[in-house]
């Protein structure tokens, strides 16, 4: 299709980029470290922020990962409900240029990750945004994000905010960071120490009614009517983390939710693909098994499942943004930073590790709508 053609010039595959992802760093950090020897320590500014004078406002996260970017999107809700008439801009890597169409924001910078393009593509955003004039640039990711931090200083806003650490000396206003780590929780508490208006905001993506469409029909085209609503399951996770489930405990969830006749689809992504011939021979040819390219593709179809299962990751973020009931499987104990509340998902965590049966009886209980124990 031409639309997802084009999704894929701009980002829209989550494919990983050839450019190893430590050279990718040292580069970045040759340019900012090289750059930063013409830069004094920016001016701290004191006093509530001058609401009245905030006209132009460029929000940054750029951090590549599908996950973080997700997390982000409360910040774009939260500014423009506190700042309605204001021009709002957001710069970010491709993936946040895909996954932020449709929100609210006027409009969006991308970073490219591409080498040899990097050596010279902050340069040419920084001098574009610079010609914006903007009055206030902030890093919205709430830590300590070193190329953020730089796109805010070299911005040329008048009020350049982030959070108070070592990278803070591109800032005038340094914003002390919140006591909550959660990150569903914690940017509402990070803006209301700016003086803004909030609540609680959770991360949420935008489909078009087309997007919808599309993947209700894609959907659809895979299951035997009568076996609608689905189970999508996603195969994959960070390996090198020490996220990822077993692919034997997938094949005997996916087999036992099939034994208490649940309709599942199963989803790979870019690391998962070359185990869908062995998922296929295991699970024989009435299981689906995808694996789609383009982001807002997948996650149209993600969005017509009744309910998502999925080990900490990007998708599983995803899904929770687009308000599918999500169980969340935490392979460590780092749900209470990284899990997605009660409300829009229910996290599974063992010390000794999840049992398949624990997460057949979640998805059971949930597809029931009756809590699990």
């Amino acid at each position: 299709m031409k639309g997802e053609k084009t999704d894929k010039k701009r980002g829209g595959s989550w494919l990983k980029h050839p450019l190893p992802y430590f050279l990718n760093k040292k580069v970045r950090g040759f340019i900012m470290g090289t750059i930063n020897l013409f830069l004094g320590e920016a001016k701290k500014e004191y006093g509530a922020l001058p609401k009245e004078q905030i006209k132009r406002i460029l929000l940054v996260r750029a951090n590549f990962r599908i996950g973080n970017a997700i997390l982000a999107t409360p910040s774009i809700f939260i500014f423009r409900k506190n700042f309605p008439q204001a021009v709002i801009d957001f710069a970010g890597y491709p993936v946040s240029v895909l996954l932020y169409r449709h929100l609210p924001i006027d409009h969006q910078y991308g970073v490219t990750r591409s080498f040899p393009g990097i050596l010279w593509a902050y340069f040419a955003l920084l001098y574009k945004l610079r010609s914006m004039k903007y009055d206030l640039a902030v890093d919205v990711s709430c830590s300590q994000s070193m190329v953020s931090s730089f796109i805010v200083g070299f911005s040329g806003a008048r009020f350049r905010a982030g959070a108070r650490g070592k990278c803070d000396r591109w800032f005038n206003i340094s914003i002390p960071r919140p006591a909550e780590t959660n990150k569903y929780k914690v940017l509402p508490l990070f803006f209301q120490t700016m003086g803004m208006e909030t609540q609680q905001v959770f991360p949420q993506l935008i489909l078009s009614p087309e997007e919808k469409a599309a993947g209700k029909e894609k959907i659809t085209a895979l299951m035997v009517p009568n076996h609608i609503p689905v189970v999508g399951v996603f195969v994959g996770g960070r390996k090198s983390k020490g996220k990822k489930w077993s692919v034997e405990n997938f094949l005997k969830l996916i087999n036992a939710l099939r034994a208490q006749r649940i309709s599942v689809i199963v989803f790979f992504g870019p690391d998962e693909r070359n185990l869908m011939s062995f998922f296929g021979q295991s699970l024989g040819e009435d299981v689906p098994l995808i694996f789609e390219s383009s982001l807002r593709t997948f996650a149209s179809m993600v969005s017509h499942c009744k309910l998502f299962i999925a080990c900490d990751s990007g998708p599983m973020h995803l899904s929770c943004a687009l308000g599918v009931r999500t169980i969340a499987l935490f392979l460590k104990r780092n749900f209470p930073h990284w899990g997605p509340p009660p409300e829009i998902a229910h996290i599974i965590y063992h010390a000794e590790g999840i049992q398949v049966e624990d997460v057949v009886k979640a998805a059971v209980a949930e597809l029931c709508n009756v809590p699990s124990s």
